[in-house]
């Protein structure tokens, strides 16, 4: 087997479709489809954090979410590429990209409902197909993370944050855990943050090619945590 048969790329690289014989359309595709294979890394490694808090293996979740952060914090290196992105030239990309539009992005919608912000809402707004639609169903469905978090405290008989963080010597583990809990939802309201910024350079306040509000709507959701209950704790310190 060869480097190219390992990795398939005769099909991968055939996957970055001409738009309207723009010649930015390989960069704005091959960006956009790289963000999918990143939620995919990012997806199968929250759902093995999850997993391992529900059979009480600190170390192994610790491991999964070093791998969340990281790949997150490729998300937001990526996204200066984006401004290079003029808006003259996107301009011609939008007029064929029709209705579709990165808030329908099912993994990014995994990503949240596993994480913990489940809203069921979406899934009533957005375009999903079958395949996409059933599986953020079981997602809405199974345990997020932060309730397989809550559940293995409880079993440790460290429910209190605050003592937890204060003193770090009653359950180290426990506070490793909520640091790469934090890490991560750090780094994904930094990328909200920063990717709302992006799109308001390239297209202003106009409204997204999906009918959603644009910047206006991305940056309502600057503010969305994961774990509200870890960021309130330091609240109380």
């Amino acid at each position: 087997m060869t480097y190219s048969d390992f990795l398939r790329l005769r099909e991968l690289l055939d996957l970055q479709d001409d738009i309207g014989g723009e010649p930015d359309a390989l960069f704005f595709v091959g960006i956009h489809q790289s963000y999918e294979i990143w939620f995919k890394i990012i997806v199968q490694a929250l759902e093995a954090a999850r997993d391992a808090l529900g059979t009480d293996d600190a170390d192994g979740a610790s491991y999964w979410l070093r791998r969340v952060a990281s790949a997150e914090d490729v998300l937001l290196a990526q996204l200066p590429a984006l401004e290079t992105l003029s808006p003259a030239r996107f301009k011609r990309i939008r007029e064929n990209l029709g209705n579709s539009s990165g808030f329908e992005s099912a993994q990014f919608r995994e990503i949240e409902f596993l994480s913990g912000l489940k809203d069921a809402a979406y899934l009533d707004r957005v375009r999903f197909d079958p395949g996409d639609l059933e599986r953020l169903r079981r997602r809405l469905a199974e345990p997020s993370l932060r309730e397989a978090f809550t559940a293995f405290c409880e079993r440790r008989g460290s429910t209190d944050l605050v003592g937890v963080t204060l003193d770090e010597s009653i359950d180290p583990q426990v506070l490793r855990l909520v640091d790469h809990l934090l890490d991560h939802d750090s780094r994904f309201a930094r990328w909200r943050s920063a990717h709302a910024v992006v799109v308001e350079r390239i297209i202003g306040r106009k409204h997204g090619t999906g009918g959603s509000d644009g910047v206006d709507y991305l940056r309502g959701t600057t503010d969305k945590r994961f774990f509200p209950e870890l960021w309130e704790v330091r609240s109380y310190l």
